[in-house]
């Protein structure tokens, strides 16, 4: 690998993200590969049935066994005074009343509820040893009727995941106007509906979960290094809520984070279970997530059921939309509980067409299988593929071509803002641009000559469209702060957080970029509660909007600061002096100082003019409105009709992400999502039994992740033609979009290819043995 080149003024350049070098020669640092002096390590007995009733625990044999520090149970937990895992959900019913919240304890001390439930832990000197003692413990388990499925666990009399919900009912969420969909629904020339089906996921990030935990007697203070995305957030719930100790008392950090997904940003019981063990035996105590437990326990995602109707003109104009959602949350309400299925869905319903009636209505049930919780794109995936989805079929049952259907509906600029159905307030786009450039970069119209030399080749070849609204999300608010040395380094410290989106490059180019300085001599600091006083972590494609927001804002506070202590140095007045390639200039002469000797004479009380301690500052920003991410992806896909095979063999993707800081990241964000996408299109599925609800994919053997091979060469253009005013740089998210696009797309190519044979939908995943039974279906038709 070659020098990462020295850039200055670092805006819209395709800088090589700098930590790369680190991860690749194996110097990055995660949880794992921090030890501690007396380091002790904890492992966890985890139910090993869906439902059952907890009679007792025998902890005798394993508290014996050598090596074996402590061994404790819920009961321990509750006798030691600790709070519930709290959920910081607001979420309401549609008549505004809350939601229930089940007390979780970090050791459940009655009834596990999944497979995976935490039932004991044991803290020993090595980790083997830890495992070992968990086979010495005997708890004696009465087998409880579980419920899988939120179809399931909704139907009358099923069995009850708590006894205080009545009919496993979580939340019923409503938005929109149903009285105008029905009547619009009753006059439509043309009526299409469809069942979808967005399967349940993991995230399997190539980091698994782990934890650190050390208690300092002497302080009274607690230390909590951790994989996760939002360190700030759980630290006070964990304080507050948990420990019940003041949030100073508690710093909490984390290290290089690999991949996150969404599954890292929940606080889960392991992190007081690590803190709670570090005061007990008064160690270090170390808690690594091996891939077996992160199949069980993680969060999953998605595991929603739709029936979704679209009303029509006799021209093809959409009248009205109809969702009816029901989504699973596992027994237990994690970081937002059921905002993904409810709320977090409809925000982008309806996408970014002209709908003049919409209504959405959304079930949450609780179920005896793993939490589910935010997964990348949270609800937005859903909504678009609930209506591309739609559009397909719609176009298919009325002859009309699936690209004239789509632009004939489109939101047109001078529509814009446009309020939705849903409520959601589209500020800024240009929608058929985006459309006719990527047509464009596809070949669209190439497209039969290619389908008939795959023909000749025995296959059947498809394309697929989809135009995706996004929106923004997560936490509302952010720190950054700037601090100097004398040597002219600065060191940019944010509450967003990376895990592995590449912000220790693209945030220290917007300081660069702003103050002139060259990009190598700024260090980054993120995910620690003692560098920042608050911090929104990473979630909802928040990171640049914010965390980048408040980085343009602190900057410009040093500039000002700056170029006042530069106008002292140059005997001006401020206003007469300018910041030029990183410079401070008078205007209109030579005369300038540049911003390193700036820096230096900061720290020289004699060359300061009054009023200027230092350059030093940090600055809180909040936003004012979210933004909506929007673009369109061409899928083209190749069908084995003999194996039921689908191999992806070109895909083009345009984005409007407002203004681009890095295009380089910003295109590696967009492979990412889309190849996430691409998994749960062609791939994925977490799979429970019915009845025992054992999970039937807990292993990489059983659970398939895309690999290399699966995933295309992307043709990726950016639109800059409009960028958000709802922030300084005019940034809209671009974390997650690759996963709203990808799912459409996909599954729109797949089934184009297989229109001959009359299938109009499969169920994702669009595994070989699924198509060729729709494939073999339609022959025996």
């Amino acid at each position: 690998m070659s020098d990462i080149p020295v850039q200055r003024y670092g805006v819209g350049q395709p800088l090589r993200r700098k930590e790369d070098r680190r991860f690749l020669t194996g110097r990055g640092r995660f949880v794992d590969d921090v030890s501690m002096p007396d380091m002790a390590h904890l492992a966890i007995l985890r139910s090993p049935h869906a439902h059952a009733r907890i009679g007792s625990i025998d902890t005798e044999s394993a508290a014996q066994l050598a090596g074996v520090l402590a061994v404790l149970s819920g009961a321990d937990w509750v006798a030691d005074g600790l709070g519930g895992i709290p959920t910081r959900t607001a979420a309401k019913n549609s008549d505004d009343s809350p939601v229930p919240t089940p007390e979780r304890h970090g050791l459940v001390a009655d009834r596990a509820r999944f497979v995976g439930d935490a039932v004991a832990m044991v803290i020993a000197e090595s980790p083997a040893v830890a495992r070992d003692a968990l086979e010495l413990i005997e708890v004696d388990y009465e087998p409880l009727a579980a419920v899988v499925s939120a179809g399931e666990a909704l139907a009358p009399g099923a069995p009850l995941v708590w006894d205080d919900v009545p009919g496993n009912l979580c939340v019923h969420f409503e938005v929109g106007d149903a009285g105008a969909v029905d009547a619009a629904i009753a006059a439509a020339a043309h009526v299409v509906s469809m069942d979808l089906d967005n399967q349940r996921v993991t995230a399997a990030p190539i980091e698994t979960r782990g934890a650190i935990a050390r208690f300092d007697a002497e302080s009274d203070r607690y230390e909590l290094i951790v994989a996760s995305q939002n360190v700030h957030a759980n630290r006070n719930q964990l304080a507050e809520q948990v420990l019940h100790i003041p949030t100073e008392k508690l710093r909490s950090l984390a290290l290089d984070v690999g991949g996150g997904f969404g599954a890292k940003n929940p606080l889960y019981p392991e992190h007081a279970l690590v803190l709670w063990a570090a005061r007990r035996v008064g160690r270090p105590v170390k808690w690594i997530n091996d891939r077996s437990e992160g199949f069980l326990g993680d969060a999953h995602g998605r595991d929603q059921q739709s029936h979704v109707t679209l009303a029509l003109s006799a021209d093809g104009d959409f009248l009205a939309l109809r969702v009816d959602s029901v989504g699973s949350v596992g027994p237990y309400l994690l970081s937002v509980g059921p905002f993904t299925c409810t709320a977090g869905s409809a925000r982008t319903q309806g996408g970014p067409y002209r709908i003049p009636a919409l209504h959405f209505r959304a079930r949450a049930a609780f179920t005896n299988t793993a939490p589910t919780d935010p997964y990348r794109g949270a609800g937005r995936p859903e909504a678009t593929y609930h209506i591309e989805r739609v559009i397909d079929l719609a176009a298919t049952e009325l002859g009309m071509d699936r690209v004239a259907l789509r632009r004939r509906n489109l939101l047109s600029v001078e529509e814009l803002p446009y309020t939705t159905g849903a409520g959601a307030r589209i500020d800024c786009g240009d929608f058929e641009t985006v459309l006719d450039r990527t047509l464009a970069l596809a070949d669209w119209d190439g497209f039969e000559a290619r389908a008939r030399e795959a023909r000749t080749r025995g296959l059947r070849r498809g394309i697929g469209i989809c135009n995706y609204l996004e929106c923004s999300g997560g936490g509302p608010k952010e720190h950054a702060s700037l601090s100097f040395s004398p040597d002219g380094r600065v060191t940019l410290a944010v509450g967003s957080h990376s895990t592995g989106m590449g912000h220790e490059t693209v945030f220290p180019q917007i300081v660069a970029a702003r103050l002139g300085l060259p990009i190598e001599s700024i260090d980054f600091v993120q995910a620690d509660t003692d560098a920042t006083p608050i911090g929104g972590g990473h979630g909802g494609s928040r990171g640049l909007e914010m965390g980048g927001s408040a980085v343009v804002r602190v900057s410009d506070r040093v500039l000002e600061k700056a170029r006042t202590l530069a106008a002292h140095l140059l005997e001006a007045a401020s206003v007469d002096v300018e910041l030029d390639a990183g410079r401070f200039r008078v205007a209109g002469t030579d005369h300038a100082v540049d911003m390193q000797e700036v820096i230096r004479a900061s720290f020289d009380p004699a060359r300061r003019p009054e009023g200027i301690d230092s350059l030093d500052d940090g600055q809180d920003y909040e936003r004012s409105g979210i933004t909506y991410p929007n673009g369109c992806h061409v899928a083209e896909v190749e069908v084995d009709p003999e194996t039921g095979r689908a191999a992806l063999v070109g895909y083009s993707i345009v984005d409007d992400f407002g203004t681009i800081v890095n295009p380089l990241t910003c295109a590696g964000q967009v492979m990412g999502g889309s190849a996430q996408g691409i998994g749960q299109a062609l791939l994925e599925k977490i799979v429970y039994e019915q009845g025992s609800g054992q999970l039937l994919s807990g292993s990489l053997m059983d659970y398939a992740l895309p690999r290399a091979d699966d995933v295309p060469d992307f043709r990726i253009e950016f639109f800059e033609g409009a960028p958000s005013a709802e922030n300084p740089l005019g940034v809209k998210g671009a974390g997650e979009a690759g996963c709203c696009g990808a799912l459409p797309a996909v599954v729109g190519a797949v089934m184009h290819a297989l229109e001959e044979y009359g299938v109009r939908h499969v169920d994702m995943p669009l595994t070989p043995e699924k198509l060729w039974r729709a494939i073999a279906a339609a022959g025996r038709r």
